[in-house]
């Protein structure tokens, strides 16, 4: 299944606000130029030959670039990062994995990808997630329910099973998460090389399902 474009998510997400056209036409060529060739180097000269408009346009509505980033930011925060997660939780609960180790597959590779293939855009957003840790946990505050909703059903049958740790779905989520993104920040934020998706698929998945898998009393330790 084709990834999501975070590009078009953006786009309709602005669809919904009461910004004019052109004002959504600066936030989308402020969002690539900030992807492509980075905040510090974009000017907003720049974005405004971009979008269409005059700089004036640019500087009457979002005052300064710092005010395009956070106009930039809001629509990902309430909009494209929860459509995106809720569709992710339901192409999970499509796939009716048989084993939970066949869902962490599923969900470790599709999420690699899905950041992989809308680089430049994460960085914009994950970059400023680094420097105020509280957007994440506004993020997280918003996919509760959803997850909740979503994939405490679903766990609880490969935890009745006996083959998933009998943790709150939250809990589950978060050390899944924690685990993907600390394979991908450096990549995603510090480099622009090529990444091996299939290495990191494979060391991510034998991690996440180590510390997953319930442990009898039994089992050494490592």
């Amino acid at each position: 299944m084709a990834q999501q474009d975070v590009s078009d998510l953006f786009a309709s997400e602005l669809d919904q606000t009461t910004l004019s056209k052109k004002q959504q036409a600066v936030l989308k060529a402020s969002l690539k130029l900030f992807a492509d060739q980075g905040f510090a180097s974009t000017s907003t000269l720049d974005i405004a030959r971009a979008a269409g408009v005059s700089e004036g346009t640019v500087f009457k509505r979002f005052k300064t670039k710092e005010g395009l980033l956070r106009a930039i930011l809001g629509p990902f925060l309430r909009g494209v990062l929860p459509i995106a997660a809720g569709e992710f939780m339901n192409r999970l609960v499509r796939t009716h994995a048989p084993h939970f180790k066949d869902l962490l597959e599923f969900a470790v590779r599709d999420r690699v990808t899905f950041v992989m293939a809308n680089r430049n855009e994460m960085k914009v957003f994950i970059q400023e997630m680094v420097k105020d840790p509280n957007m994440l946990a506004d993020l997280t505050t918003q996919l509760n329910q959803l997850i909740n909703s979503a994939l405490a059903p679903l766990f609880k049958q490969y935890q009745d099973a006996g083959e998933l740790v009998c943790w709150e779905p939250m809990r589950i989520v978060r050390y899944i998460t924690g685990t993907i993104l600390s394979y991908l920040l450096p990549n995603v934020v510090m480099s622009a090389a090529p990444l091996d998706i299939d290495q990191v698929c494979q060391d991510s998945y034998e991690f996440l399902l180590r510390g997953l898998t319930p442990r009898s009393d039994a089992d050494p330790l490592p």
